[in-house]
């Protein structure tokens, strides 16, 4: 990365032709590609999908030197790791909602008076998809003040957990108040995006995976909890079978709304007031599970990837409760009656339905959230140019810690306790 005249180095579509458009869709005026800066990578295990690094690209109009901040995704130049993660198909998903959804999703938005609009999103500057060299630029929302949690290793407290709730209601409004009064819209949007996780025709690729997880899951209360209710029912809980429930859950479209799919604590960025003390707002990045199904699939997922067990204890029922009043108001100012559309005992039906949804992510989510950085996988170590299964790369161990081991376990007595398993 010594010339920073061309980006072809990074990625063989940037361009100087397509970096020059994208800075004049962006700037609103002609403007042309001259150099750009790199700004900073990744943290290591932070991106298992694709490559990242942040960059200032500049542009020129008429004499004026203009840049935009981004974080550019690109997808894996490591063969062997872009075939077996299936990198294309979660690029394809991003990209399509990134073009397809979401403007739809803000078109409507605009079309209404909504006092607190839904802007937890980064906006998209440019992206290219043919299977092998698929880019994805976005804004850099640290430009904004925005910025990841700390750390993903520890739960999140009742502050961040109420911002992005907040976040997620507002994402999720939009949905229910589009599919009241433009159902034909809302499944037009629904069509460009598809399942990249649970599905029959991945089974083969996840099943290894599913069952080193549901071992990690079932040694930590053995160890924990021996001879317990909680071992006895995750033993039930941790089979292959429940791959199909969780087919079942992201095919459910009664309630559904285009959800983001992937709700660890990694893909939230806050914003924090000018003391510091607490963050103010949140936005969703990394759209590349995105579906249509219920809520409820986001919901679980954040409670039990990036709560701990003090925070559920205390907080649990005001934070659904918090949820669904900021759902409801923001359905009610886009034109539509919260009673009708997603009524609060639906919501808490769906929440006993499907919070077991989140549990079994968190059995994969959990591990990866616990690994110090210096122990988080590398995922160029295989080389070679042929498709392994996941489980050749992700041969993550049991928890280490008792601390670790809890954070998993209490997930699941937590469910327990609630009768969702």
């Amino acid at each position: 990365m010594e010339d920073f005249t061309s980006l072809l180095p990074v990625s063989p579509v940037l361009t100087n032709e397509l970096l020059s458009e994208a800075l004049t869709e962006w700037f609103k005026e002609p403007m042309t590609f001259t150099h750009w800066e790199y700004v900073g990578g990744m943290g290591k295990g932070d991106s298992f999908l694709s490559e990242v690094i942040r960059i200032k690209i500049y542009g020129d109009s008429n004499g004026t030197s203009k840049y935009v901040q981004v974080v550019l995704k690109n997808i894996p130049k490591n063969v062997c790791r872009r075939l077996t993660y299936r990198n294309d198909e979660f690029f394809r998903n991003e990209i399509n909602f990134y073009q397809k959804v979401i403007p739809k999703l803000l078109e409507f938005q605009s079309s209404k008076n909504v006092s607190d609009p839904f802007t937890g999103f980064t906006k998209l500057f440019l992206a290219y998809s043919d299977g092998l060299n698929d880019v994805v630029c976005l804004e850099d929302a640290n430009v904004e003040g925005f910025g990841g949690h700390t750390s993903r290793q520890e739960g999140i407290d009742f502050e961040h957990c109420k911002v992005t709730m907040k976040t997620l209601a507002q994402y999720h409004a939009l949905s229910f108040a589009i599919k009241d009064q433009k159902p034909e819209l809302l499944d037009r949007i629904s069509d460009a995006i598809f399942e990249t996780y649970y599905d029959p025709r991945l089974w083969d690729w996840y099943k290894r995976f599913w069952k080193r997880i549901c071992g990690i899951a079932i040694d930590a209360v053995e160890k924990e909890y021996p001879n317990s209710i909680y071992l006895e029912k995750v033993k039930q809980f941790a089979v292959p079978e429940r791959y199909e429930d969780m087919i079942r859950a992201v095919r459910d479209k009664t309630n559904g709304v285009i959800s983001h799919g992937d709700c660890w604590t990694n893909n939230f960025l806050y914003k924090y007031n000018v003391q510091g003390t607490g963050p103010v707002s949140a936005k969703i990045i990394d759209f590349q599970l995105v579906r249509c199904a219920s809520p409820v699939l986001d919901v679980a997922f954040f409670i039990y990837a990036c709560t701990d067990q003090v925070l559920r204890e205390k907080y649990y029922d005001d934070l659904l409760k918090y949820y669904y009043e900021v759902l409801s108001g923001q359905i009610r100012q886009l034109g539509s009656d919260p009673d009708k559309v997603y009524s609060v005992e639906t919501f808490m039906q769906e929440i006993k339905k499907y919070s077991y949804f989140g549990l079994a992510f968190s059995f994969e989510s959990t591990p990866f959230i616990v690994l110090a950085p210096e122990d988080a996988i590398s995922m160029d170590t295989v080389q070679g140019d042929k498709k392994l299964n996941i489980e050749d790369f992700w041969q993550i161990p049991p928890f280490k810690t008792k601390e670790g081991r809890l954070r998993e376990v209490n997930n699941i007595v937590h469910c327990v306790d609630r009768g969702y398993i």
